[in-house]
């Protein structure tokens, strides 16, 4: 055949699935981080020169020691504090005196070198962590191979640089990245990462959130299926890589990203604008936040305060809990920064895949285990540990506390019981405290949701809590591919539900918001609007698009829709009737440029 045709040669599209832990969609080339095992000789030494690698040793530690405080603060200058404290773990694991202690004995009395001594006493710490199922001891694990590779390169002279001088926008492809790789990409033309492994709470997950980039995490060796160079796009919303993507993938994405440009510029213009509808009827957009370093991001969105802060995460890499006043220092940053607008703290949500150092102890099934308000119930004194800290930070400010995972009403009278207890004991001691501070609680179980007209009496407000919600609903794990087709935010079961919490609320006359990701789409929250709720709390990037449609609908429009959803009987009809006024709403919005 003379010349050639390019159809025949060109790599088809590959589509691998795997979970969306920051959003939006790019396509460019893939740059893979290959981290394979080291391997190393063993060398047994003379005498002589026993000293030597001693020293050796010594000199790698020392050189880590370094890098990794130089690293710690660059994060803190670059994103602040709070994502730099994940070093802290770092720095104690270098400097236990268990792993070099034992890295000489291997050097002094087997003679073996440093590499080789320091390898094998890794390693055998590694596979103890291996067999440990516990999500913390895993994460721990994760650390320490940072510190492998760190102190291997050291005693090799090896040093990793295409982390560093990236001179060309790249899609980050690897198995898994270490805080330390992320690190080093800060100020680096990243356009997204994706990685084998990871979940929603992973560092890598956190970062991208941080850096606003996208990220899709636990694709399933898709590191292995990639080479630098190849041709990829990411969507970090949906949670799919596709590798050697067509023109007419690409001409999608590109249309996307002109869109979030255009958003981004929308932004500006929406920012003081109310989310208010064209016949009046006002919305509460708040933002879900982790660290107060997302607060800039908060206020440039427009959002109208804070919905959710989930105050777990000032547990998380940590080697024992934190204190009183460093609880206190963080949460009396985010009022005050935030002032005057309110902040809403969700007490301590741990367990599941968010465990801390002292969670001790396996469970069949974490995720309905011990964690949250049972664990906070638990442990009382952690609890008022952490009570105290929000009650003093928030003295003088505009704040709301909520209690998560609620099942039933005895755990918010014994949640405030605590409360009012730890109240009593902070004026005894003349400390600055709230006069009264409205206390909410979470409904995400469905025993919550069914009795929710009994929670009402014991509550402010509501926040739902749609994530949980859905997937104890309907008895899906939403970070599992093989049922993810099955969680389903429009399934009628979980819409009745939200009725019924909304109606029991108000007929309790107290206000309800939504915290989960059903708030972060427009078309749902217009539906959710409809239903009645009062707040929508999501991540502040979206709240420019989700405040833009409610601008350009009425009230009787979003209540039409609800009605005309709660009468069918499938989620594949709800999400047909939702496409289709969306599709009206958003020819509205671009019809009517007042709603911008």
């Amino acid at each position: 055949m003379d010349g050639g045709d390019d159809s025949l040669t060109r790599k088809l599209p590959v589509t691998i699935r795997g979970i969306g832990v920051s959003r939006g969609t790019v396509y460019g080339q893939a740059l893979v981080i290959d981290k394979q095992s080291v391997v190393i000789e063993p060398q047994l030494l003379s005498d002589e020169r026993i000293p030597a690698e001693v020293t050796k040793l010594h000199e790698a530690f020392e050189s880590s020691r370094k890098q990794i405080i130089a690293l710690r603060r660059r994060v803190s200058d670059m994103l602040q504090e709070t994502h730099a404290q994940i070093y802290d773990s770092h720095l104690a694991m270098l400097e236990d005196e268990s792993i070099y202690t034992k890295t000489i004995e291997r050097i002094e009395k087997d003679k073996f070198n440093a590499e080789y001594a320091f390898d094998r006493t890794v390693k055998e710490l590694a596979t103890m962590f291996a067999e440990i199922d516990d999500p913390y001891i895993r994460a721990r694990g994760a650390d320490l191979d940072d510190i492998y590779h760190r102190v291997m390169g050291n005693l090799q002279n090896l040093h990793h640089e295409s982390l560093t001088n990236i001179n060309s926008p790249v899609i980050i492809v690897a198995r898994d990245l270490t805080p330390s790789d992320t690190a080093n990409m800060i100020g680096q033309p990243i356009l997204a990462f994706v990685t084998d492994k990871g979940g929603p709470t992973s560092h890598t997950a956190i970062m991208a959130k941080a850096l606003e980039i996208p990220a899709v995490v636990s694709t399933n060796n898709v590191s292995k299926k990639v080479e630098t160079g190849d041709q990829i796009l990411v969507d970090g919303k949906q949670g799919f890589v596709v590798l050697n993507p067509d023109e007419a993938m690409l001409a999608d994405c590109r249309e996307q990203i002109q869109k979030r440009k255009q958003q981004e510029a929308e932004r500006l213009r929406l920012r003081d604008l109310p989310a208010e509808t064209r016949d009046g009827f006002r919305i509460e957009l708040a933002a879900n936040i982790e660290f107060r370093e997302e607060i800039p991001h908060v206020k440039t969105h427009g959002a109208d305060g804070v919905g959710l802060f989930r105050t777990e995460f000032q547990y998380l890499n940590k080697e024992k809990l934190p204190s009183e006043e460093e609880l206190f220092e963080v949460y009396r940053q985010v009022v005050t920064e935030m002032a005057p607008k309110s902040v809403i703290f969700r007490t301590m949500d741990l367990g599941g895949d968010k465990l801390a150092s002292f969670m001790t102890g396996q469970e069949m099934n974490p995720y309905m285990g011990l964690r949250a308000i049972r664990l906070c119930l638990k442990h009382p004194e952690m609890f008022r540990t952490q009570l105290r800290a929000l009650l003093r930070a928030t003295a003088d400010h505009k704040a709301r506390l909520m209690f998560p995972m609620v099942t039933r009403v005895e755990e918010i009278r014994e949640a405030r019981k605590i409360l009012a207890a730890t109240v009593r004991e902070l004026r005894s001691e003349n400390k600055p405290v709230a006069r009264s501070i409205r206390v909410g609680t979470m409904i995400e179980i469905p025993s919550a949701a069914l009795t929710a007209d009994i929670l009402a009496r014991e509550v402010d407000f509501f926040s739902i809590g749609t994530n949980d919600l859905i997937q104890y609903t309907l008895a899906v794990d939403r970070g599992n591919q093989k049922v993810a087709s099955l969680y389903d935010p429009l399934h009628p079961s979980v819409l009745r539900l939200i009725q019924f919490i909304i109606d029991k609320a108000h007929e309790a006359g107290i206000w309800v918001g939504v915290c989960g990701e059903m708030a972060s789409d427009p078309v749902l929250a217009a539906l959710l609007v409809g239903m009645g709720i009062d707040e929508l709390s999501m991540g502040a990037v979206v709240i420019p698009e989700v405040k833009a449609l409610l601008r350009s609908i009425t009230l009787t429009q979003a209540r039409e829709l609800a009605k005309e959803v709660m009468r069918l009987p499938t989620g594949e009809q709800i999400r047909e009737a939702v496409e289709k006024r969306y599709r009206q709403f958003r020819q509205a919005m671009i019809n009517d440029s007042s709603c911008m």
